[in-house]
């Protein structure tokens, strides 16, 4: 894997977001006879027709959920993982697709009418290629801290939220603050997480329960810390807070690794596609191959993640 060689904080542009060197300038790692299985999960952040940095154009953004498409790629979600991506139809090879931070163009109405989505926000980019190449699936997680107004609607943000589960989409967290988990004291870690979760109660009630999946802000998490084990271990309103942890390290997800490792879940890594292409991506030896699907429900799971272990004390 890849590994990111530097990952400093760009606050002028997006706070706590990580500078990720031009990945596509490195060549993907070699081939192994024993890789695993990787799961791609590409991150972005703004999509927008305006050149900016973490941000690629609604034109970009389509041509490359219609590359994976014809690549034989289906789109997941976290809560996929779980049931082992048993899901994926015969032929296709799961991807995750991932929105960071809840820009207004991430989620936006044509002339402000809740009716119609702006064409070239995010989601209407996502619905339109589902919509022309129906065997890449539909979904993506669109992680939303709340340093701001999740997606620039006040008046809006509790009926968006709603829509966006409503349409198959997954929210997930990512923390009340914004800030590096690498520069915030460890007594204000419950608070960042839990706080957004409060947030996300407020506004989709027994539904914020689904909002279990964490994005760090910054696209990195301290090691050797015991900072996997905290995410483990804390608990929100009785239930697990943080169920699947994302990084920003420029790194195809070991599957095997996920499996194998109680904590792997919390350190999943993920692609910056401002600074990396799908031509590069479909290049790394440890892609999943196209499977042949389950014609029974008796059939082995292609993947399953070891179980959450709930004994664990509330945070």
């Amino acid at each position: 894997m890849i590994a990111v060689l530097a990952l400093s904080m760009v606050l002028e542009v997006d706070p706590g977001a990580a500078s990720v060197p031009a990945l596509d300038s490195c060549p993907p790692p070699p081939a192994q006879n024993d890789a695993p299985a990787g799961l791609p999960i590409l991150c972005y952040h703004h999509v927008s027709p305006e050149p900016g940095m973490y941000s690629v154009s609604p034109r970009r953004l389509e041509s490359d959920l219609t590359r994976l498409a014809e690549e034989g790629f289906y789109l997941v979600t976290p809560e996929d993982l779980d049931n082992g991506l048993m899901q994926v139809p015969a032929g296709r090879r799961p991807v995750m697709v991932t929105f960071d931070d809840g820009w207004r163009d991430n989620m936006c109405y044509a002339a402000g009418d809740p009716a119609s989505l702006d064409p070239s926000c995010a989601l209407a980019v996502m619905e339109r290629v589902s919509e022309s190449h129906p065997e890449l699936g539909r979904g993506a997680v669109f992680f939303l801290s709340w340093d701001k107004v999740p997606f620039g609607e006040k008046p809006l943000v509790e009926s968006k939220l709603n829509r966006l589960l409503d349409m198959g989409y997954s929210i997930g967290n990512h923390t009340l603050y914004h800030a590096s988990f690498a520069g915030l004291a460890r007594d204000r870690w419950d608070r960042t997480v839990n706080g957004a979760l409060d947030r996300f109660h407020r506004n989709l009630g027994l539904r914020s329960r689904s909002v279990s999946s964490l994005s760090y802000p910054g696209g990195s998490l301290p090691k050797d810390v015991g900072a996997e084990e905290f995410m483990e271990a804390l608990r929100h309103r009785g239930r697990r807070a943080v169920s699947f942890g994302c990084l920003v390290d420029g790194a195809v997800t070991s599957l095997r690794r996920m499996a194998e490792t109680r904590l792997g879940r919390y350190r999943t890594s993920r692609i910056d596609m401002s600074s990396y292409s799908v031509e590069k991506l479909l290049r790394w030896p440890s892609l999943p191959q196209r499977g042949p699907g389950r014609e029974s429900l008796h059939d082995p799971l292609p993947y399953r993640m070891p179980p959450l272990d709930d004994t664990a004390p509330e945070g």
